[in-house]
């Protein structure tokens, strides 16, 4: 029967071909009676000019669709928050009623009594409910962004007294484009290789995407991975976004393999969750809203699972994060037929059914999040409240992090603390922890009796004990390691504090000392060290390393300069002194490094400048093997250091054309994740 079924969706791919907008309203909303839409809101049908499901549509027109439901529509309102590394913009359409619209920034404001415990307790009934839709964080799991199409089609042109009411009492954001490089690298890929009528075949070119895929975005990152670390500019403006809202529910679209069927929360109990949540939210607020789902596939006939699998340990997730917010967050999974229509153990599985799947789940989401509105709204305030009843009864009360000899380290975690608004205060004075000195002005205090205790937990702590030993994903997320700054945990609450932090401080560089005329030296300790050494080599400038510590400056003011200082001599560059210092100046401010000026090569103690121990760095050229046989991800994280934080000039090769490349030309050779031993360079 099951087989039956999803053959009899794929003839809807053809169907929908020759069939007016009343064919693909009645497949995709069956419980809609006719009639019951605004003819004055296009179909996306209409709008793009062919049926959904039976094309990949691209992120311009999807982000075009959507303008034009803000244009004819007083329900939409739809905002850019920046823009990709390829340059396409991140959306978010809001869509609510006439009357909220013009009212979001007050109902914003009336939200931050559920997430600040000293605030009184609010009117809930008067408060919406904030539902956030969530589609495509990875590209090629495409069934999702043409499932947000017809989701913010159907609450804008449903007339229907229950879509009405939802509006009222709602307020849902749908970002259709998660990841709109990815989703565009993959929609090219299958429009340019499907057929008529679709192959089903799972061999057939148009299911077996070519390296890298469109699962990740333009630098190869997994996004879905990257809520807590935030290094990408797409998740950087998702987090603001998701900070103004704080979503009651947040649902993260995705698909999986074909022979599976359909998979929403609950996940598996205690092994998949994280013990820092409330129970109620797995327990409680999930298994409420799972019974709407369950609900909306059931008149479908469309088969489901839950409980089995996918970890909701880590905030990393886009479907955990929420979950640490005071929200719920659920990730829904379906069965993709990767292209048009693909064969599998089930049957054929058809675009349109696996973007039909997503609609009913999507406005059951809906449905739910309005129904239980008090639940969610009442957990969302205690949640915070819990949170300063944790932090009391846990043992740390403050972590002391920062190191002075790299203040550029220190304001990058520093500021991503600030974006998960984190309360951060700078250090009252000049202390000595576990061995370690934090100087006043140059490191922080984060005390844990903050209602973000639950993501400040995450970030400092390391997670070493589970309830199971088997993981989908990541085990531990300690940032604070992963930064490698120095950190002390303090158990003592009266840890002197001095004025809290809103942003991160901006670093000066500077030629301390101004033009000299015999060197400059950076300290290697400084995390934009690299970056400048690049910058200068870029710039033609001639540099020195020392592989030993000394001692320079002036006999009242010494400095120790450690192992891998860059030693900038003004003799014997190819360009004027004037035009070395011209270079250095301009590179400082860039880096925000600080380079100092000496006027003698004799030391005041250790190796003096002209040793052979202070030795010229080769110019870079740097090359990186890429392709099939390399892992995609390791890939663009050697990539993106290259490009975004060095930015250094990285030929990408080509594993099939390596034998002619001249490799010789390359100080460096990358090979990330290849077949190990057909490479020996």
């Amino acid at each position: 029967m099951l087989k039956t079924y999803f053959s009899a969706a794929l003839l809807t791919v053809g169907l929908t071909l020759a069939t007016p907008a009343a064919a693909q309203n009645s497949y995709f909303f069956p419980e809609a009676p006719a009639g019951s839409f605004d003819p004055a809101i296009p179909t996306p049908e209409k709008f793009l000019g062919y049926p959904i499901g039976s094309h990949y549509t691209r992120t311009d027109q999807i982000v075009a669709y959507l303008r034009e439901l803000d244009r004819v529509s007083d329900k939409v309102s739809l905002r850019v928050l920046g823009n990709t590394f390829e340059e396409r913009p991140q959306v978010v359409a809001t869509i609510t009623t006439v009357a909220n619209q013009q009212n979001l920034e007050q109902l914003q404001k009336q939200r931050r009594a559920l997430v600040d415990p000293s605030q009184p307790a609010p009117d809930y009934k008067r408060l919406p409910v904030i539902v956030s839709l969530n589609y495509g964080v990875h590209g090629n799991e495409s069934s999702s962004s043409e499932a947000a199409l017809l989701t913010a089609y159907y609450l804008t042109a449903s007339t229907s007294p229950e879509t009405q009411q939802w509006l009222e009492q709602s307020v849902i954001t749908i970002d259709p484009l998660e990841n709109p490089d990815g989703r565009d690298r993959a929609s090219h890929w299958y429009d340019q290789n499907k057929s008529w009528p679709p192959v089903t075949d799972p061999l057939d070119r148009e299911h077996t995407e070519a390296w890298p895929g469109g699962r990740t975005n333009h630098f190869y990152t997994d996004l879905n991975r990257d809520w807590l670390p935030l290094t990408q500019p797409e998740s950087r403006a998702r987090m603001a976004f998701l900070h103004e809202w704080y979503p009651n529910v947040m649902i993260d679209f995705h698909e999986m393999g074909t022979n599976s069927t359909y998979y929403f929360e609950p996940t598996k109990p205690l092994s998949t969750e994280n013990d820092l949540i409330p129970r109620a939210t797995y327990e409680v607020l999930n298994v409420h809203l799972a019974k709407y789902h369950a609900q909306a596939l059931d008149k479908l006939g469309s088969l489901y699972w839950t409980k089995e699998q996918f970890d909701n340990l880590s905030p990393i997730y886009g479907s955990t994060y929420p979950d640490f917010q005071g929200g719920v967050g659920a990730t829904f999974e379906v069965g993709s037929s990767r292209g048009l229509a693909q064969e599998g153990t089930n049957g054929v599985v058809t675009f349109p059914f696996t973007i039909r799947n997503h609609v009913a789940t999507g406005l059951a989401t809906v449905r739910g999040a309005v129904e239980e509105k008090e639940l969610y709204l009442r957990h969302q305030r205690d949640f915070f409240a819990s949170a300063l009843t944790n932090a009391k009864k846990f043992p740390t009360k403050a972590y002391v992090f920062g190191s002075a000899k790299d203040e550029t380290l220190t304001n990058r975690f520093l500021d991503l603390l600030l974006q998960h608004k984190i309360q951060v205060h700078e250090l009252g004075k000049t202390v000595t922890l576990d061995k370690q000195t934090f100087e006043k002005g140059k490191t922080y205090v984060v005390p844990t009796a903050q209602p973000q205790y639950r993501i400040v937990n995450s970030l400092f702590e390391e997670l070493t004990t589970f309830h199971d030993s088997v993981f989908y994903d990541v085990t531990g997320w300690s940032q604070a390691h992963a930064y490698g700054l120095p950190v002390s945990k303090q158990k003592n609450a009266v840890l002197v504090q001095g004025a809290p932090i809103t942003t991160a401080k901006a670093l000066a560089g500077n030629v301390l000392g101004g033009k000299s005329s015999y060197a400059y030296l950076l300290p290697w300790t400084d995390y934009n060290a690299p970056k400048a050494l690049v910058a200068l080599q870029c710039a033609g400038v001639i540099t020195k390393v020392a592989f030993k510590p000394f001692r320079a400056g002036t006999a009242s003011q010494p400095t120790d300069f450690g192992y891998g200082t860059v030693v900038v001599p003004v003799a014997g560059q190819k360009l004027p002194a004037d035009s070395v210092f011209q270079v250095l100046n301009r590179v400082s401010k860039q880096a925000q490094v600080t380079f100092t000026s000496v006027t003698t090569g004799f030391s005041l103690g250790g190796i003096d400048l002209g040793s052979n121990n202070v030795r010229t760095v080769p110019e870079t050229k740097a090359a990186l093997l890429v392709g099939t046989g390399t892992t995609a991800s390791e890939v663009g994280e050697a990539w993106f250091v290259a490009s975004q934080h060095l930015g250094l000039p990285l030929s990408k090769i080509e594993v099939s054309n390596v034998s002619r490349a001249p490799l010789g030309r390359y100080t460096s050779l990358v090979l990330v994740g290849a077949i190990m031993g057909r490479w020996t360079k």
